[in-house]
């Protein structure tokens, strides 16, 4: 099942650039909050305005070229990721990492809402440094 990333919610006074390794396209700004109290809320709704795919990614050999990113490009002149994320296809679970290397001592769950039979979801960059995401669920179904 695709899993698609339709909304990214930046919880921080950060600007970030959203990289997604599998396609050049998808790459766009996310701005920072208005102010403490409202959050920033970013599409990303992809080549055809249905969300971007979030890449599988079960194995350190995947990492580099299966994954998207959170760049914070102040002062930042190699582009180091702040997060990288991915869905881990072999333990059915999104992950991500606050390095631009994949560790399996050091790579973290991201908690949230999720299901299987959801395909769009929204991640929350949050102001603790961790990433959230949850289901975007369809009132039709």
């Amino acid at each position: 099942m695709e899993k698609k990333l339709l909304i990214v919610v930046n919880e921080t006074n950060q600007s970030f650039k959203f990289v997604n390794k599998e396609c050049d396209n998808d790459e766009r700004q996310i701005q920072p909050y208005a102010s403490s109290s409202l959050a920033s809320i970013n599409l990303t709704p992809g080549q055809h305005g249905a969300g971007c795919d979030i890449p599988d990614c079960s194995a350190e050999k995947y990492f580099n070229d299966h994954r998207m990113e959170f760049i914070n490009p102040n002062n930042n002149p190699k582009e180091t990721p702040a997060f990288c994320f991915w869905y881990d296809d072999d333990k059915n679970q999104y992950c991500y990492t606050t390095t631009d290397k994949y560790n399996t001592t050091t790579n973290k769950v991201i908690p949230g809402n999720v299901s299987s039979s959801e395909t769009r979801k929204a991640i929350y960059i949050m102001n603790d440094g961790t990433l959230l995401i949850s289901d975007i669920y369809d009132n039709d179904k």
